[in-house]
């Protein structure tokens, strides 16, 4: 079992409950082998990444589930992991964003605007959340049959 290290400051009971949480995913991945390593947040969202890009179908999808059950939490080292990864990693981290909704939106836009080389990505994944905003000004069909 791992060991995720632990704040000086007084932690609330949202965040011991937090740290658990992300612990025990961890220990069900069941690929760590240094078992008195310590942990961040980001450590724990890097190393589940780290382990996904040499994992099968079925461990890629667990780990993207837990990360999707983390929710709002997770989203600042998801964000952040948008820089450190590609490829299908960098799908995985796109689509935990995408199921975890409109908590990951301010993030994005804040990281759309601080770093234009990932505002591509950020506008995908906004407007997969949000849904297409094209407005149809008017009806094609009507257009058609009147001409």
């Amino acid at each position: 079992m791992i060991t995720i290290a632990t704040n000086p400051i007084k932690q609330s009971a949202e965040e011991k409950n937090f740290v658990n949480k992300i612990t025990d995913i961890i220990n069900s991945v069941g690929f760590i082998s240094e078992k008195s390593r310590n942990y961040t947040l980001s450590g724990n969202i890097s190393y589940l990444l780290e382990v996904s890009e040499n994992s099968g179908p079925a461990i890629k999808s667990k780990i993207e589930n837990y990360l999707v059950k983390l929710g709002k939490k997770a989203v600042p080292g998801l964000i952040e992991a948008l820089y450190d990864t590609s490829g299908p990693t960098r799908g995985m981290v796109a689509m935990a964003l995408i199921r975890i909704g409109r908590p990951s939106v301010r993030y994005l836009e804040r990281t759309a605007e601080n770093n234009p080389e990932l505002n591509w990505i950020s506008d995908y994944i906004i407007n997969e959340i949000e849904g297409s905003k094209v407005f149809i000004t008017e009806n094609p069909l009507e257009t058609a049959l009147a001409s």
